[in-house]
């Protein structure tokens, strides 16, 4: 007969061995078809000589991918002006710019890696949202403007600004250009992620947050979803940390909690203030220097996972919660 002690640990055990991740799911019977486009090969290695039929084949396959390319992050006007095509002739026939593709080209040649990296990360994202559409992915040269950039179907990828910080090209562009902070997170690892994170906010982020509150909430919810559609991804690579800032926003969690209750910032409108823990630079202004940027967002993602942890809600649900101060009820500093 079992005693009592072994009883308890075997209840114990079965308790621990039911306690599964929510974000561990199965995808093997989910399929979607990711396609890339190269449009800095196209741009750079046109098929045609003739440079007004490469202009005018670009804006038909692009459309305003490639007009947002145009007017604003090379800023030729506008890409109907009769002269477009003689800009662009001038444009990718420097031979800077011919560096920056070449430098590119070299790196990104064999895109094959970051595409089945997308493929995996797509999958999840149909798991939980099955009626959504898979945008293609259209690479392309930013002249270091972006990133990423959804824009309707499609999601551009900004090449240029994956070199790398020691890349000599990336190196020679002056910090008044191109910020310090910017080029250090210029690393190849942090592709993916970003053009998830775009993605997701883009679709994703509620826009008509009231107050601090609920903008690091909504903030954090995109988080949490990356967390579900990128599981293999550690999380200073999701928010675009290194990890020594990863681990100061977890050392100093408490503190940054106490500064936002003394300087009652939790409910306040203004924006600029919210701007200051919500968006990039080369650190969160009202912290020390040796903080992170963003540290509002990192706030609210572990608002946001004290909640599903518990009340166990699902990602949908999570999604549906509108209730800013009922997730923040959840939310414990000192964990």
């Amino acid at each position: 007969m079992l005693n009592k002690d072994l009883i308890i640990l075997l209840l114990t055990l079965s308790l621990f061995s039911c306690t599964t991740d929510p974000l561990d799911i199965d995808t093997s019977s989910i399929e979607v078809e990711i396609k890339v486009r190269r449009m800095e090969q196209e741009l750079f290695q046109p098929e045609s000589n003739n440079i007004i039929e490469t202009h005018d084949y670009l804006l038909e396959k692009y459309g305003s991918l490639y007009q947002l390319f145009f007017e604003n992050m090379l800023g030729e006007g506008s890409v109907y002006d009769p002269m477009a095509s003689s800009y662009l002739e001038k444009f990718i026939g420097n031979k800077d710019m011919q560096n920056f593709y070449n430098e590119i080209n070299t790196k990104f040649h064999d895109f094959n890696a970051y595409e089945n990296e997308f493929r995996d990360a797509f999958k999840n994202y149909k798991y939980y949202f099955p009626d959504s559409t898979i945008p293609e992915i259209v690479t392309f040269y930013s002249n270091f403007n972006a990133n990423a950039f959804p824009l309707e179907n499609r999601l551009g990828i900004g090449l240029d600004m994956y070199l790398g910080s020691e890349n000599e090209i990336v190196k020679s562009i002056p910090t008044a250009s191109l910020p310090q902070f910017i080029k250090d997170k210029m690393d190849s690892t942090f592709l993916v992620a970003d053009g998830i994170k775009y993605w997701l906010f883009n679709r994703f982020f509620e826009d008509d947050n009231p107050d601090f509150l609920a903008e690091i909430i909504s903030s954090g919810k995109i988080m949490y979803l990356m967390d579900a559609i990128l599981p293999n991804k550690s999380d200073a690579i999701k928010i675009g940390y290194t990890e020594s800032e990863l681990n100061w926003c977890k050392t100093n969690e408490v503190n940054i909690w106490e500064i936002l209750i003394n300087e009652e910032l939790l409910y306040s409108k203004d924006q600029k203030k919210i701007a200051q823990f919500t968006a990039n630079g080369p650190f969160t202004k009202g912290l020390p220097e040796e903080s992170p940027s963003m540290v509002g967002v990192w706030i609210g993602w572990q608002m946001v996972r004290d909640y599903v942890e518990d009340t166990g809600a699902s990602v949908v649900n999570l999604l549906a919660e509108t209730n800013h101060r009922k997730i923040l009820k959840s939310y414990d500093p000192n964990e």
